[in-house]
C-alpha cells in the first residue's frame, strides 16, 4: 500500500510539471472493481477554443485483469448541449500476455488517445462521461482517469 502512495505522488509531480497538461483527473472505482453502472464522469472547463488538444483515457488495472483489451464507452457533452457517444478499445496486453503500460507489482496504467488534433467549439464546461463496455460486470479496474493535453504534430 505504501508503494502504490508514493507511486501515485510522484505521478502527481511528474504530471504538474508536464508543460503540455491541461486537465488530468482520476476516479477511483468502489473495491478495485469497475462495475457496469459505474460511470465515471469529468466535468472539464475549457476555456480555449482555438488550440488544438489531445484527449486521452487512462486505465489503472491490476494484474488479474482477465482480458487483453478493455471496450470503453465515451459519452462528452458541450456547454451547448451537443453530445457524442463513442467505443473506445484500449490494448492492456499484448498477444503473448505482457501488459501494456506501465506500474509497479500488481497495479498497470495503460492510456489511450481517444481523439486526437480537437478544437473545442466554444468555451465552457464540457461533461465526458465513460462507462466500462465489457460482458463482464465487475472488472478489476481501480482508477479511470481522462486527460486533455496540447496537442503535439510529433507524438
Amino acid at each position: 500500500m505504501k508503494l502504490l502512495i508514493f507511486i501515485i505522488g510522484i505521478s502527481f509531480v511528474v504530471a504538474s510539471c508536464d508543460p503540455f497538461m491541461y486537465y488530468d483527473e482520476y476516479s477511483k472505482t468502489e473495491g478495485e472493481q469497475w462495475k457496469w453502472s459505474d460511470k465515471k464522469t469529468f466535468e472539464v472547463e475549457v476555456k480555449d477554443s482555438l488550440n488544438m488538444f489531445s484527449v486521452l483515457v487512462n486505465i489503472r488495472h491490476t494484474t488479474d485483469y482477465p482480458k487483453s483489451n478493455l471496450f470503453v464507452f465515451i459519452s462528452t457533452t458541450s456547454p451547448t448541449g451537443a453530445s457524442r457517444r463513442d467505443t473506445l478499445e484500449i490494448i492492456i496486453a499484448e498477444d503473448n500476455g505482457k501488459w501494456k503500460g506501465n506500474g509497479f507489482g500488481n497495479i498497470k496504467l495503460v492510456s489511450r488517445e481517444y481523439r486526437k488534433a480537437v478544437r473545442f467549439a466554444s468555451p465552457g464546461i464540457y461533461t465526458f462521461e465513460i462507462e466500462q463496455g465489457m460482458r463482464i460486470p465487475e472488472i478489476p479496474v481501480t482508477d479511470v482517469g481522462l486527460r486533455i493535453e496540447e496537442y503535439r504534430e510529433l507524438r
